[in-house]
């Protein structure tokens, strides 16, 4: 639905206000690769809230925590430098028309699909669930805080020493010279480039705190839970960004040239968030663990 109007829009820009547009591919006409594409897209995004279903359709406030998941974490959060994400503004040269413009189309896209799938899970079930009338967004809101000075240092630990290491052995500057998909992206050698991806990591590793903090019950609870955690982090933020299964799909060039685009970044970013997933995790159950027993010691305390 928003795909044909949006290329409409695209193609009545100036040349220069939308070469990032071009480049990338957003939105896509219709074809059986981009369909598939699409088509995968939805079924990561099925998998990924399955886990999730109670939380997000039996409770006041799901319609929001759907939208925020699939545009914050999607698009705004994830890890592509695309069009709308903080990784685009932070280390492409993107306009602003372009970025603005993907946000507002993909927040249009993300709204429709919300209340069409509420829509259709009423139809299926009924309108006489029973909904649990909970803080969902700042349950233990106390502890927030915490949560997210946690989040935002193990998430730039990770960034950092996986990403460094993986600049190191992976050659990433030869290829940033050499691949087209990079001819928008700042001087990594910049200060200014420094600048923006250090402060633009700790504004990343705040957003996605807030926009996970609603899950963390759901993951932090169970024994595996941070298998979960990166089922989000990783679902969220890589296979459901709108290009990725895209691009993925619809690759055109030599068998040797796909394995090395999956060879660059892919690794790297896997990696990160099963470190990150594993780190954040442990130390997150140890606090919340602790916590626990010191409430149960003092009313014990209170009780005697």
């Amino acid at each position: 639905m928003v795909a044909p109007i949006f290329l409409s829009f695209q193609s009545l820009l100036p040349e220069h206000n939308r070469v990032a547009l071009d480049l990338y591919q957003p939105f896509r006409g219709l074809s059986f690769l981009n369909i598939l594409g699409q088509f995968l897209r939805g079924v990561v995004f099925a998998f990924i809230f399955y886990p999730f279903y109670s939380l997000i359709f039996e409770r006041r406030g799901g319609k929001l925590l759907l939208f925020t998941s699939m545009f914050g974490l999607g698009l705004f959060g994830s890890v592509e430098p695309q069009p709308g994400s903080i990784e685009g503004i932070v280390y492409t040269i993107t306009s602003f028309t372009e970025h603005a413009s993907i946000l507002i189309a993909v927040a249009i896209q993300m709204l429709i699909f919300v209340l069409i799938m509420f829509k259709f899970e009423t139809y299926l079930y009924g309108d006489n669930r029973c909904f649990e009338v909970v803080d969902l967004f700042l349950p233990n809101r106390h502890l927030i805080k915490a949560f997210i000075i946690r989040f935002t240092i193990v998430h730039l630990f990770t960034y950092w020493i996986v990403g460094g290491i993986f600049y190191q052995i992976s050659g990433y500057q030869e290829v940033l010279e050499s691949m087209e998909i990079f001819i928008l992206w700042r001087p990594l050698d910049n200060l200014t480039t420094v600048f923006l991806v250090f402060f633009g990591q700790i504004f990343r590793g705040i957003f996605l705190a807030i926009l996970l903090y609603p899950f963390s019950q759901n993951f932090i609870e169970k024994k595996r839970g941070w298998a979960l955690l990166y089922l989000l982090m990783t679902g969220l933020t890589i296979l459901g960004s709108p290009l990725f299964l895209a691009e993925f799909i619809s690759f055109k060039g030599s068998t040797l040239e796909f394995f090395q685009s999956l060879a660059v970044g892919i690794p790297e970013i896997f990696s990160q968030m099963l470190v990150f997933s594993l780190l954040f995790f442990f130390w997150q159950k140890r606090k919340e663990t602790k916590q626990l027993q010191t409430l149960k010691y003092n009313m014990s305390v209170f009780l005697t």
